[in-house]
């Protein structure tokens, strides 16, 4: 195993810079997905952690001793990429023992090391198989295997299931997140699934227009998002955003009481995810303007003078657009940033109690 630290990382192509002064530690072991929209420079990092492209700038550690200048083949990394890129002429056995082939090692040896691989990926019965008579799930394990038989210090992966349907790249989260609990390597996968980072990972680095937003667990993430683009990036449905007003400690939206706050006055951005929205008997009137069934629960598009919210509702629910509700939500639920930068502000919010004041949702 092998923990990864970067320092002070960046990346530029002519005038263009790719990746911006990424400072990052990840422990040992752990199995970390570097999280983004497309082109925001998650695949450029993995390509420098795999020494494919040199940084402009920084440094790059793997258990605290810095690899830039070591080429790809000595950094002991394996690299799993979106194209499965398996020899077709090849058995099952022979693509998966091929780098070992490459490096000389004995045959005994070579065999050994395809029949623990192929055992931890459930693969033993198919060695004898060509790739054109696999699914895509079985090939994406042979591309696993190709790289577990190596046994290397750190797994890099590619966005490795974005050719899958919906049930294979299901199905195969399960399989990585159960490979990675029985080898205990260091992993580090791109994707811009939010669904795979939050399923699958011990860790999860938020990256977008080459700058480093946010790192901790995918429960940190979600729960206290750093800023604006990761509170609207990690969640389905996304955040709603309302702009607010903290006046004379307490926190208002359109003018009306919200909550009690501990906080100077000023604008804010109020963040509030579609599960801390309660369809109620009173609180704030809106109306539905939009419904979307999802199979074992209905989403609710409500727009009022709190601009738009999203609520989820039962599967069974009998609402229909144009229909009048009203919704509440705990003051302790809600999210603040700064309206200018975009930052987490951190603020003690409570219920407004006093009797003149029982509008507030």
């Amino acid at each position: 195993m092998a923990g990864i630290e970067l320092r002070a990382l960046h990346k530029r192509f002519g005038t263009t810079d790719v990746v911006r002064g990424i400072d990052l530690t990840v422990p040992s072991g752990a199995f970390l997905t570097l999280l983004g929209p497309s082109g925001c420079g998650k695949s450029t990092l993995l390509r420098m952690l795999a020494g494919l492209e040199a940084p402009s700038a920084g440094q790059i550690l793997f258990d605290g001793s810095v690899v830039n200048d070591i080429p790809p083949g000595r950094r002991d990394i394996a690299m799993v990429f979106q194209s499965y890129a398996l020899y077709p002429h090849m058995t099952v056995a022979q693509n998966i023992a091929y780098p070992l082939r490459k490096r000389g090692v004995p045959r005994g040896e070579r065999d050994a090391a395809v029949a623990r691989a192929a055992e931890v990926l459930q693969l033993t019965a198919l060695l004898d198989r060509r790739p054109r008579e696999l699914s895509g799930g079985q090939q994406q394990r042979v591309a696993l295997g190709r790289a577990l038989v190596r046994e290397p210090r750190i797994f890099l992966l590619d966005e490795p299931l974005s050719n899958l349907d919906a049930t294979l790249r299901s199905h195969m989260r399960r399989e990585l997140v159960a490979l990675h609990r029985r080898i205990g390597r260091t992993m580090v996968y791109v994707t811009h699934d939010q669904l795979e980072a939050m399923t699958m990972s011990t860790h999860v680095a938020v990256i977008d227009g080459g700058r480093l937003q946010q790192f901790g667990t995918p429960a940190e993430v979600y729960r206290r998002p750093a800023n604006r683009m990761v509170a609207s990036f990690i969640g389905t449905p996304g955040m709603a955003f309302a702009d607010g007003m903290v006046a004379t400690g307490r926190l208002l939206l359109a003018g009306r009481p919200l909550a009690l706050i501990g906080a100077p006055d000023g604008p804010v951005t109020v963040g509030i995810r579609a599960e801390d929205v309660e369809i109620a008997d009173t609180g704030v009137a809106a109306c539905v303007t939009d419904m979307e069934a999802v199979g074992h629960e209905t989403l609710l598009t409500l727009s009022g003078e709190f601009g738009t919210v999203t609520a989820r509702a039962p599967a069974d629910c009998r609402l229909a657009p144009g229909a009048t509700v009203h919704w509440q939500v705990r003051p302790a639920q809600l999210h603040l940033f700064n309206p200018e930068t975009g930052d987490r502000r951190n603020a003690a919010l409570s219920p407004i109690t006093s009797s003149n004041e029982t509008t507030a949702p």
